[in-house]
């Protein structure tokens, strides 16, 4: 078989690499990256005059992985309707099957649009 390589941002990464995520989650320099741009933007957004405050950063930090942890059940939910196995979910989120299965086997069907009001 022919591998057939892209090139993404000066990253060659291989078609098999885009079509599945890395074996564990993990934290590069992207990743920071997306977290800083994050935290800055939601500071900008709630406190505008407080971006050296480390309260404001942490507030920003808590609220950024509270909505992460909200929007897992229904990534959860997406990836069973895609034919995803728990094993596969599992390795994902770097838990065993049998954790991502309790953790998320009940998980909503329907997403919650960013504008519906709690």
């Amino acid at each position: 078989m022919t591998m057939t390589y892209y090139d993404i941002d000066d990253v060659s990464v291989s078609i098999d690499d885009v079509a599945r995520p890395p074996a564990l989650p993990f934290s590069d320099d992207h990743t920071r990256a997306l977290i800083d741009q994050a935290v800055a933007s939601l500071i900008s957004l709630r406190l505008p005059l407080s971006h050296d405050d480390a309260a404001a950063e942490l507030h920003a930090l808590a609220s950024i992985v509270a909505e992460a942890q909200a929007r897992l059940p229904y990534a959860a939910t997406d990836a069973r309707d895609q034919d995803h196995s728990w094993a596969e979910i599992a390795t994902c989120l770097g838990v065993s099957p049998a954790a991502a299965r309790r953790r998320f086997a009940g998980a909503a069907t329907t997403r919650r649009s960013p504008l519906d009001p709690d």
